[in-house]
């Protein structure tokens, strides 16, 4: 089932925001594309749902939240390395994340895949600011009846 395009304009946006201040050196995929092995830092995003909540409170008036996961994973294969390699980069997300106006998240989730990687993940909400769309009143084209005349 396709994105609705209000969605995938969100999606690009949180791509681009992520984009421009995650280190170079990471990489940044979309979670439903073909997984590869990777040499560097890896942090995946995927789509959810369309909320109205945001850490407890409801989302703003004229917002939307779209929830994205966010999944940081490292390269390295020994698990305790790749425990203090996931670690110590969340610890240089999380900040990245407190700068984005427009980004909530309240819990980093570690967790460890099948593959043995250790894995932190996150529930982010992303907010789009809407318009109310103005109701429109057609004209009216039907003439009133003439009064009858007495």
């Amino acid at each position: 089932m396709a994105s609705e395009p209000m969605l995938d304009a969100l999606t690009e946006e949180l791509v681009a925001s992520l984009t421009a201040a995650l280190p170079s050196e990471w990489s940044l995929r979309d979670a439903e594309d073909k997984a590869e092995r990777s040499l560097s830092v890896i942090l995946y995003y995927e789509q959810g749902d369309v909320v109205t909540t945001i850490n407890g409170g409801p989302v703003p008036v004229n917002h939307v939240g779209v929830e994205y996961t966010l999944t940081l994973a490292a390269p390295e294969e020994d698990p305790t390395q790749g425990r203090a390699r996931v670690t110590s980069e969340l610890l240089h997300l999380l900040p990245i994340l407190d700068l984005m106006p427009l980004l909530a998240w309240d819990t980093a989730t570690k967790i460890r895949l099948p593959t043995g990687e250790t894995c932190y993940r996150l529930e982010v909400v992303h907010l789009s600011r809407y318009a109310n769309p103005t109701p429109t009143t057609e004209p009216d084209t039907v003439p009133d009846p003439m009064p009858e005349e007495a």
